[in-house]
C-alpha cells in the first residue's frame, strides 16, 4: 500500500469545477490509461475492485496537490512509471511534476502495532456513505455513521486487497460481534451533503462522530482489529466512491485527545 502526494504545476487558467475529488479521479485515470489502456478498461468494466483511493485535488496559487493511495502492485508500478516521465498529460491539461512524497504502509505493521481501542473519534473530511448488504444495485446507501457498517466496509476492503485477516469461522464471529453493537456511537456532530456524479446524486455525511466499546461485549482481539482497520481507512478512504475522493477520514484514539476533532469544517 503506497500513498503518493504529488505536487503539480497548474496549467494556465486551470480551475476546479464541482467536487474536487472528481478532478483527482480524472487525472489518475488519464495517467493510468496513458501507461496501459488495459488498466482502465478492466477497472471501468467492474471486473475488479477499485484498487486506488484519492483525496480531493487542492489548488493553491499555481500549485496542485494530487493525493493518491494505490492498493495493488500493478497500479503502484504504473503510477511510479508515469511520475518518472516528469509530467502528467491528461484531458484536463498537462501537469508538470514539481515534487513527490511517498508513504509506504505494510498492512502487517498495522496489525502488529494495533491496540485494543476503547474510545475513539472519526472526522469524516469528505462526504461519506456506506452500503447495506447487497452492493450497489441490490443494496441501500446509508448516509449515517453506523459503527458496524463502518468497520465491515473497511474489513471487506482489507480482505479484498491484502487477503483474509482471519479464518472463515473467525470472520463470522467478528461479524456477529459487530452486529451485536459491540461498538456504539457516543457523540455526533455531522451534517449531510448531496453531490452529483454523472447524473446521479449521492448523499454523504461529513463532520465528527465519537465511538466507544460496549464493555458488555469486550473483546481485546476484536478491538485491536478495529484499530488496525480504522488506521487502514486513513489511507484507503471509507465507503462508496473512494476513488473519487469520498470517504476521506481521520481516526483519533481517545488517548490522543479529542480537541483536534471539534467542528465540521472541511480540511482534506
Amino acid at each position: 500500500m503506497q500513498r503518493f502526494i504529488i505536487g503539480l504545476s497548474a496549467p494556465p487558467n486551470f480551475k476546479i469545477i464541482g467536487f474536487p475529488g472528481f478532478a483527482s479521479y480524472s487525472i489518475v485515470m488519464d495517467v493510468l490509461e496513458s501507461m496501459d489502456p488495459d488498466l482502465i478498461v478492466i477497472r471501468r468494466s467492474g471486473k475488479i475492485p477499485t484498487d486506488f483511493a484519492v483525496r480531493p485535488l487542492i489548488l493553491k496559487e499555481d500549485t496542485l496537490t494530487l493525493d493518491v493511495t494505490t492498493l495493488s502492485r500493478g497500479l503502484t508500478d504504473a503510477l511510479t512509471k508515469a511520475i518518472l516521465e516528469g509530467a502528467f498529460r491528461t484531458r484536463l491539461g498537462v501537469f508538470d511534476i514539481r515534487n513527490v512524497r511517498v508513504e509506504a504502509m505494510d498492512p502487517k505493521y498495522l496489525i502488529s502495532s494495533s491496540s485494543a481501542v476503547r474510545k475513539f473519534s472519526i472526522r469524516f473530511r469528505t462526504p461519506t456513505f456506506l452500503r447495506a448488504e447487497g452492493g450497489v444495485r441490490g443494496g441501500v446507501f446509508i448516509p449515517m455513521p453506523i459503527p458496524s457498517r463502518i468497520i465491515s466496509s473497511l474489513h471487506k476492503s482489507w480482505n479484498t486487497f491484502f487477503g483474509d485477516m482471519e479464518s472463515e469461522d473467525e470472520r463470522e464471529e467478528f461479524r456477529k460481534w459487530l452486529d451485536s453493537w459491540a461498538i456504539v456511537v457516543s457523540g455526533l456532530k455531522i451534517r449531510t451533503e448531496k453531490i452529483e456524479d454523472e447524473g446521479k446524486f449521492y448523499v454523504g455525511f461529513v463532520g465528527v462522530a465519537k465511538f466507544a466499546a460496549n464493555m458488555s461485549y469486550y473483546n481485546e482481539e476484536f478491538l485491536r482489529k478495529v484499530d488496525a482497520l480504522l488506521r487502514f481507512g486513513e489511507f484507503a478512504n471509507l465507503g462508496g466512491l473512494r476513488s473519487k475522493g469520498f470517504g476521506v477520514i481521520s481516526y483519533i484514539r481517545d488517548s490522543e485527545g479529542s480537541s483536534r476533532m471539534i467542528g465540521t469544517s472541511r480540511s482534506y
